[in-house]
């Protein structure tokens, strides 16, 4: 399993509201334009990727960043709260 942490800015109203569908639809929102999502392969990922490059333009940005498993387990909220509860399963 891969978890990423995927975080956009996109200027455009239109193309920012089918970006943000498309990632509520695969995987969880953590902030307005931050989401958590896993993927079962590699495939899936780029899969992912390939839909959303139609999307962006000009100064544009999506990035995926890998949550490894013990990255996770260290991740903390500003109250020192843990983040991630184990086992992490998200039904898509």
């Amino acid at each position: 399993m891969y978890v990423y942490l995927v975080c956009y800015d996109i200027s455009d109203d239109k193309q920012r509201r089918s970006v943000s569908r498309l990632l509520e639809q695969e995987g969880l929102r953590v902030q307005h334009s931050v989401f958590e999502i896993s993927f079962k392969t590699s495939s899936e990922l780029k899969a992912l990727k390939d839909v959303l490059k139609p999307l962006i333009e000009g100064e544009d940005d999506i990035r995926f960043y890998h949550l490894c498993a013990a990255c996770r387990k260290k991740s903390l909220t500003v109250e020192d709260k843990a983040i991630a509860r184990f086992p992490l399963a998200v039904v898509i």
